[in-house]
């Protein structure tokens, strides 16, 4: 078994071998590692273990700098899942010893891999001396008859409700991904009225550039008189469909636009032979967001996040300060920060 980095020669096959994985998410992509390359201006160290020119595991990881030093995810950028993806257990042994070596190198300040949903694994070899966790929530989309009929079956009478509801109020669901600027616009002014940290201009901007219309992403868009009033952003990957950037305009909240996309798009998203709609990490005290997600048929499928800290005086700076040093990356949970 051989240890080696990705190169651009082996990415056809790095690429196949995450479709025969029926764990493989958007994030582990080719495509999603170049869009964050150019976004977040970070590097990349993919990790691979072949075995007679075979590669029978990967490990994507990628790092940024500052005067502090290295800070390493697997994968950074909003909670991107990654870790380990292995045919056997050798492999998965050494993408492990490789990554132990690179958490607990001088450079590195911090590391964290961040649990694949799929995936139940035994971390117990895995350097780490920090966890944080979340729920993941995904609704399984195979369907034996129409999948509107039967979706509609599996999700809350509330949901329900809301579906009918902006049926009645005449709102109108289509693709339409000339839209990507009322997204960017939606999605910036929900995410600062609860005071988040949105998405970039520069995310919004880069999506066609790597990804491909209606083949890797799908942007849904809610009419009402001709005007858009939400919109949700998928993207496509392998079996998984991922609910990425949802956006409402507030004055149309009530009449529940996003149910009707939500709708349309799994109904869409079972006839096309996906499997499952990844809603993505709920934190643990997110208790409206799960409930949301959890009336849409969504199952629970917990994973973690495993942290190396090697310099414990980051642990004396504030949130802000850690965001400011190493953003879009993951270094050490909040709630440890003394």
């Amino acid at each position: 078994m051989k240890i080696e980095e990705l190169r651009f020669d082996l990415e056809e096959e790095y690429t196949q071998f995450l479709l025969e994985q029926h764990s493989s998410l958007l994030y582990y992509s080719v495509k999603f590692k170049n869009l964050l390359k150019e976004l977040l201006g970070c590097r990349d160290s993919y990790l691979l273990a072949t075995e007679d020119g075979k590669i029978r595991g990967i490990l994507p990881l990628m790092y940024t700098e500052s005067d502090r030093g290295r800070v390493y995810n697997s994968l950074p950028y909003y909670g991107s899942n990654g870790g380990i993806l292995a045919n056997d257990d050798s492999a998965y042994s050494g993408l492990i010893g490789a990554y132990n070596e690179i958490a607990c190198s001088e450079s590195s300040v911090a590391s964290t891999l961040i649990g694949n949903p799929f995936c139940q694994q035994d971390f117990s070899a895995i350097r780490y001396n920090f966890t944080d966790h979340r729920i993941g929530q995904l609704t399984k989309l195979v369907c034996e008859n129409d999948p509107w009929d039967e979706i509609m079956r599996k999700i809350d009478a509330s949901a329900r409700r809301n579906v009918k509801k902006a049926l009645r109020e005449g709102v109108t669901v289509d693709v339409d991904h000339v839209q990507m600027d009322r997204l960017r616009e939606m999605h910036q002014d929900n995410i600062r009225t609860i005071g988040g940290l949105p998405k970039t201009d520069a995310f919004f901007s880069l999506i066609t550039r790597h990804f491909v219309p209606c083949q890797d992403f799908d942007l849904y868009v809610a009419k009402k008189d001709g005007d858009v009033i939400a919109c949700l952003l998928l993207f496509y990957f392998n079996q998984t469909v991922e609910y990425y950037t949802p956006a409402v305009d507030h004055e149309y909240r009530s009449i529940q636009p996003l149910s009707l996309i939500l709708m349309t798009a799994m109904s869409d998203a079972a006839r096309r032979g996906f499997v499952w709609w990844n809603w993505g990490g709920t934190w643990t005290s997110q208790t409206g967001v799960y409930r949301f997600k959890k009336k849409w048929g969504a199952i629970e499928k917990p994973y973690s996040y495993y942290t190396q800290l090697n310099d414990p005086s980051l642990l004396d700076g504030s949130a802000a300060q850690l965001l400011e040093a190493f953003p879009n990356f993951f270094v050490v949970p909040f709630s440890e920060l003394h």
